[in-house]
């Protein structure tokens, strides 16, 4: 081997070496950074649904409770009934005949009187009375325009003291007729009383009746108003009793 050939060898021998610290130069350094995680989105998850109900047509409003058609009240607390109306007109119309009779026999009515009273008393004691029936028709006729029950009571109660008065005198004189006519009179005006009475008091009761959100009937009557209440229902019951058919009658006769 020449020496030329010997160099080249030795000249070329360092080459891998060279190649190896460059590969170790380029493999040395800062480690890499980690590659970064891919962000994570954040999925949102529905509430559960609640399922509604299903659309209906509208709950109708309560209705109002009916009154009952046959009583009526005023102002101020008064217990008008229906009932009451023909009771102020007989007695408007009884008055006014018994004044306008009075009027047209003004002789006649003073000469019964006379059998009373003494005769230059007589006619003093007719204007007075026939006075006294004008106040008791106004207080009828005001009672009926006004639906007050309680303005009854005085025509009531006046032309009661005054048949009871003259049924009085009619004992005392032994005057039978006029008696039996007296107390019939009377007996009319206090069964009129007795009616008015118990028509008031079963408007009370009406009043008093358990409604939608009131209370039980505490009514508050007295022993006199409960007494006529239910005279009036006994009478009420008898009357439809007497107009139902009886069950004869309601039966069809068997066929032949």
């Amino acid at each position: 081997m020449s020496v030329p050939e010997v160099e080249a060898e030795t000249k070329a021998v360092p080459m891998p070496e060279a190649e190896t610290e460059t590969e170790t130069e380029v493999s040395v350094g800062p480690p890499s950074e980690p590659a970064a995680e891919p962000p994570t989105l954040a999925v949102p998850v529905p509430a559960p649904s609640i399922p509604e109900k299903a659309a209906g047509p509208p709950a109708a409003p309560p209705a109002p409770p009916a009154r009952a058609p046959s009583v009526r009240t005023g102002g101020g607390g008064s217990t008008w009934h229906r009932l009451h109306l023909p009771i102020g007109a007989f007695l408007i119309a009884y008055g006014v005949t018994v004044l306008l009779t009075a009027a047209l026999t003004w002789g006649d009515r003073r000469a019964e009187l006379e059998d009373y009273f003494s005769s230059g008393a007589a006619g003093p004691a007719l204007m007075l009375v026939k006075a006294a029936e004008a106040l008791l028709v106004l207080a009828a006729l005001a009672a009926v325009l006004r639906r007050r029950d309680v303005w009854l009571v005085p025509p009531l109660a006046g032309w009661m003291a005054g048949f009871a008065m003259f049924s009085v005198l009619d004992v005392l004189g032994g005057d039978l007729t006029r008696l039996l006519e007296h107390c019939a009179y009377l007996v009319g005006f206090v069964a009129l009383l007795f009616l008015a009475y118990g028509l008031s008091a079963k408007v009370q009761v009406a009043r008093a009746a358990p409604g939608p959100g009131g209370t039980g009937p505490g009514g508050g009557l007295t022993r006199t108003q409960e007494f006529a209440l239910s005279a009036i229902s006994r009478l009420q019951r008898g009357g439809d009793a007497a107009s139902a058919p009886s069950p004869a009658s309601a039966t069809p006769p068997p066929r032949p």
